[in-house]
């Protein structure tokens, strides 16, 4: 279970992670303990599940890279062969199966057009898909804060 500091840990770097020499000396600051039981916390919460990652979020298209959001219908029988396969791409960033006739969902970022169309054609030609790409027209940015 978690305890009122670990708490206050998550709600601090879910805000904004401590740019710093020293970001986990930040955090223990602020949440009144020191660096390296803030370090171990935050290594516990990782390894428990409570935070999936800690990392930038950067702008493809500022990189000049390409992204697509995918849908696409998977049978029941090929769904994990298919999800395992789609996790291959290093640019997948997000991938999950909803309700619907699209079930399977999942965002792909690559330099190129051309190399997510190749992946995409590889996809549907080697389970006999038809994935739907749906490229953005507009971005409308939504920051989530879950209080812990």
């Amino acid at each position: 279970m978690m305890d009122e500091i670990d708490r206050k840990i998550l709600n601090l770097i879910q805000e904004e992670f401590p740019l710093t020499e020293r970001p986990f000396a930040k955090i223990g600051k602020s949440s009144g303990i020191g660096e390296n039981e803030a370090i171990e916390r935050v290594r516990k919460l990782k390894n428990k599940g409570y935070i999936r990652r800690i990392g930038p979020v950067l702008d493809p298209k500022k990189l000049e890279y390409m992204s697509t959001l995918c849908g696409v219908h998977v049978d029941e029988d090929k769904l994990m062969d298919v999800v395992e396969e789609i996790n291959t791409h290093s640019g997948v960033t997000h991938n999950y199966e909803r309700e619907g006739e699209l079930n399977v969902w999942f965002t792909i970022t690559a330099e190129t057009e051309k190399e997510i169309e190749g992946f995409l054609a590889n996809l549907e030609e080697r389970f006999s898909l038809k994935i739907y790409t749906f490229p953005k027209k507009r971005i409308f940015k939504i920051k989530t804060f879950f209080q812990v």
